[in-house]
């Protein structure tokens, strides 16, 4: 009898132990899954519209990238000063080398250059303000100032510091930080658990200087997890380096889709 109680005993922990291997197999799967996903949503949609209320007026933005899916071009219904149409331009390396906010008039608004270190990474920015150009160059500006750069191992920007040319010697220095889920830290802001919007493409990790994991500003999600709307705040809530306030049909192009 004890014999057959061992037996029993011991295949009992057999399928116990199975179950409990299939059930940790079967989670890792999902992870590994969810993993997969949002790397496919990363790498295969591009934010393509969106509207946005300024001065309680909707105005409508449509992004255009090239065709390797580096964004070219922002325009607007209603373009004007805080809300400009926006041109990327790339070297052969397809680095950023200029981000303009630009009238249409001619006139810009921004218009920075950037300067890169041996590993690529942008270590220097010349900025221009409220300006005109002559020859595809700035021609006058009203300030400008000088941006450099610190990264941390991720290569995600932890350090800026903005030294105006109005007043030398005296620069904004701007600090970074993200938390255990590789979000970046802001007083109140509460993350999702979706891929962020600035996750489909390094440019407008870059620019608004947000490399998280996850929005912290989404409202509403499309189905691939991507965000439809957003409430932005001026902490952390840009997007392509405009603060839009609230982002309503934010829609995507997505490989798959025509065209792309």
């Amino acid at each position: 009898m004890k014999k057959l109680y061992d037996g029993c005993l011991l295949l009992g922990l057999g399928y116990a132990v199975i179950a409990f291997t299939g059930c940790n197999k079967q989670e890792a799967d999902e992870e590994v899954n969810l993993r997969k996903d949002a790397l496919a949503i990363k790498n295969e949609c591009q934010v393509s519209s969106m509207t946005y209320s300024f001065s309680s007026e909707p105005i409508g933005v449509n992004i255009y990238y090239n065709s390797k899916g580096d964004p070219i071009s922002m325009v607007q219904t209603k373009p004007g000063t805080g809300h400009p149409n926006a041109i990327f331009r790339y070297d052969k390396k397809r680095r950023l080398t200029d981000y303009i906010g630009i009238y249409e008039d001619g006139g810009f608004e921004f218009w920075h250059r950037y300067v890169y270190d041996k590993k690529d990474r942008v270590i220097h920015d010349t900025s221009f303000f409220f300006g005109g150009m002559t020859n595809d160059e700035p021609e006058w500006y009203m300030d400008a100032a000088i941006v450099k750069y610190e990264y941390d191992q991720k290569g995600r920007i932890v350090h800026t510091s903005q030294d105006w040319f109005s007043t030398p010697g005296m620069p904004l220095d701007t600090y970074y930080s993200y938390d255990s889920k590789g979000n970046l830290v802001v007083p109140g802001v509460v993350y999702d658990d979706k891929v962020c919007i600035h996750r489909t493409n390094k440019v407008w990790m870059f620019i608004d200087r947000n490399y998280s994991e996850n929005n912290g500003y989404a409202t509403t999600w499309h189905d691939n997890g991507l965000p439809a709307s957003m409430n932005l705040s001026d902490q952390g809530g840009q997007f392509a380096g405009l603060y839009f306030g609230k982002l309503d049909g934010i829609s995507y192009r997505c490989k798959g889709d025509s065209p792309f």
